[in-house]
């Protein structure tokens, strides 16, 4: 576990890599988050959740970017999820969704995001049913270099027999660090 961390920690710190690092909490979770433009159109990212009494969640995604007009953009797209559990089985799914981001015109520094992932049982594998994942969040730009956000977040699986288990539940606070 040690190992993994410190390979993650070494690949998101290096700025030459990054356009952006994510970094939000609370009570039972930590989430890295690593964002990376290919272009002006596509944006990858990965991402890994540790909980508390439960596992690890790592995923990696790509998306595409669209700008609606200037308060309202968009990504579309999927990723790849990978959950290893600590008294759960492991699984995998490859999740489809997308981002809402709002700016309004009276304040730039200020915007609210609505995210959601969804895989189905047919795009889930191993000894998982399902997976979802939804985030809304509030943003203030603190400065070029760093955004502040505040929201909720709820990750969950569904495992047959054994019920469906929130991953990461709750308030979280966090910021973005942009490179």
């Amino acid at each position: 576990m040690k190992a993994q961390l410190a390979l993650v920690l070494t690949l998101i710190a290096s700025p030459s890599f990054a356009d952006s690092l994510s970094l939000d909490l609370n009570d039972n979770s930590l989430r890295l988050n690593y964002q990376y433009s290919l272009d002006k159109n596509y944006q990858t990212d990965a991402a890994w959740i540790h909980t508390k009494d439960l596992g690890n969640t790592f995923t990696a995604g790509l998306n595409l970017k669209q700008t609606l007009n200037n308060d309202i953009s968009a990504l579309i797209g999927g990723k790849a999820v990978f959950q290893q559990h600590d008294n759960l089985p492991d699984g995998t799914a490859i999740a489809i969704g997308g981002t809402l981001r709002i700016t309004p015109a009276a304040n730039k520094n200020v915007a609210v995001s609505l995210s959601g992932y969804f895989a189905p049982n047919v795009l889930s594998f191993g000894d998982m049913d399902n997976y979802r994942e939804l985030e809304l969040r509030g943003e203030y730009q603190v400065s070029e270099q760093l955004t502040a956000y505040v929201g909720y977040r709820n990750n969950r699986a569904d495992y047959g027999s054994r019920g469906s288990h929130n991953l990461y539940d709750g308030a979280m606070i966090g910021g973005e660090f942009h490179f």
